[in-house]
């Protein structure tokens, strides 16, 4: 065992140069989507939080002074998708009930199953706002404030999902639609102020984030930020292909110019992505991701939905741009270069301890700052994950990925609406 610079080998000095390059590839593709997802996200101090794609990082007191006013606050729908889940929607709809939005605004829920207990809640919300045991929102519709339409039963070989928003679009009153769910839970009075302040600003898509609550798998949380950092990113910088049918709006206009999802129907999912790429571009879209205007999803099963929803949007990722996901792949890749350069490069220079040194100094140069900025862009999201742990999910990422690529690959009755029964 020994420590000198001369008598290594070129190939120890090949590896070196490979894991140098690596490392620094990961650190851009990998670390630099974090940070720009973290500071969308409002992770620095005193920092402003709403983040549209045209000025991402527009400081905080820019914010402040370009808040618009009360009456520049549009008209808006709020459209609640509710299945067999009325205890789910009895605990949401008092938050949503007491927004503090300026504009005009309603709620339509959106039945879809056999129970009469979602409309059983409706009702008996409505009658409390009627005789004044539940505040009326001053600046909520006068009459049929809160509402409550259903899907048919007999509705086979469609998407019930794309159907309820259809039926949301075509009822409402006013020209934007904010879309959630039953399952979700909103944290602040602030939500839909904070979503529908872009529409006021001329935007005419907003997509919000909706993390999972209860997910206990490392890996699980680790795959829902770094799956939601891909398409997050990618409109944060012009190019959004994708949002989350829990925390989403648009315009009804362009829902009606784009036909609806008539691009999609013979599909059971791409409400969420295969129209927002259709209708989103990097001038009429903002990204809204401050922790007033997130909502979790409160799913029973937790890892069961979120593994429902991985699969979904596996499939459909065939049909959109592969740009942003390719880059958040090479990261990956770039990860298993740099560790395969390092092993070999400390195998071929011992017992030379120098050669190792560097390596090492490598690791640190890529590891640390690597697990900052994604414990720093979960934090943002509203996800826990820890930083010393984290190198272990990142490498095996790639495997979770392709499982639900090879999961979602054959036909079936989860993807194909002609296909269900």
């Amino acid at each position: 065992m020994y420590f000198s610079i001369y008598g290594i080998l070129p190939a120890v000095w090949v590896a070196l140069s490979v894991a140098v390059a690596a490392a620094c590839w990961a650190l851009y593709a990998g670390a630099g989507r974090a940070r720009r997802v973290a500071r969308a996200a409002g992770f620095r101090p005193a920092s402003a939080s709403r983040t549209s794609i045209a000025d991402a990082a527009e400081p905080a007191e820019e914010e402040a002074a370009g808040q618009p006013e009360a009456a520049g606050f549009p008209g808006v729908t709020v459209v609640v998708y509710a299945r067999d889940n009325a205890a789910d929607l009895e605990e949401m709809l008092p938050v949503l009930l007491e927004q503090d939005y300026p504009g005009q605004w309603e709620v339509l829920v959106i039945n879809d199953g056999k129970a009469e207990d979602v409309t059983d809640v409706v009702n008996l919300f409505s009658t409390r706002i009627e005789t004044g045991v539940c505040q009326r929102p001053a600046s909520a519709a006068r009459e049929g404030f809160l509402r409550v339409t259903f899907i048919p039963e007999e509705a086979h070989n469609l998407s019930r999902q794309k159907l309820a928003v259809s039926l949301g679009a075509k009822g409402a009153r006013y020209p934007f639609l904010v879309l959630t769910s039953a399952l979700c839970r909103i944290g602040s009075r602030q939500w839909l102020r904070r979503m529908c302040r872009h529409f006021a600003e001329g935007r005419e898509v907003v997509i919000g984030w909706a993390p999972m609550r209860g997910l206990e798998s490392l890996a699980d949380r680790y795959d829902e930020v770094a799956t939601a950092s891909i398409w997050l990113d990618a409109a944060l910088r012009g190019k959004p292909f994708r949002g989350t049918g829990y925390n989403l709006g648009y315009s009804r206009r362009l829902f009606q110019e784009a036909k609806g999802f008539s691009r999609s129907l013979n599909l059971r999912a791409g409400d969420d992505d295969i129209f927002i790429r259709q209708i989103a571009t990097g001038e009429n879209t903002a990204v809204e991701l401050s922790e007033q205007a997130r909502v979790e999803i409160a799913a029973f099963r937790p890892r069961a939905r979120w593994r429902h929803d991985r699969l979904q949007h596996a499939f459909t990722a065939r049909f959109l741009p592969k740009g942003a996901a390719l880059l958040a792949g090479s990261a990956s890749l770039a990860l298993w270069v740099w560790l395969g350069a390092t092993v070999a490069g400390v195998v071929f220079s011992l017992p030379n301890w120098m050669p190792s040194c560097a390596f090492a100094a490598v690791a640190l140069g890529l590891w640390i700052p690597l697990g900052i900025a994604w414990r720093r862009c979960a934090v943002a999201l509203g996800v826990r994950l820890p930083a010393r742990t984290l190198w272990w999910p990142m490498l095996w990422h790639w495997r979770r990925t392709l499982v639900y690529r090879l999961l979602c690959g054959r036909a079936s009755r989860n993807n194909y609406t002609w296909l269900q029964r």
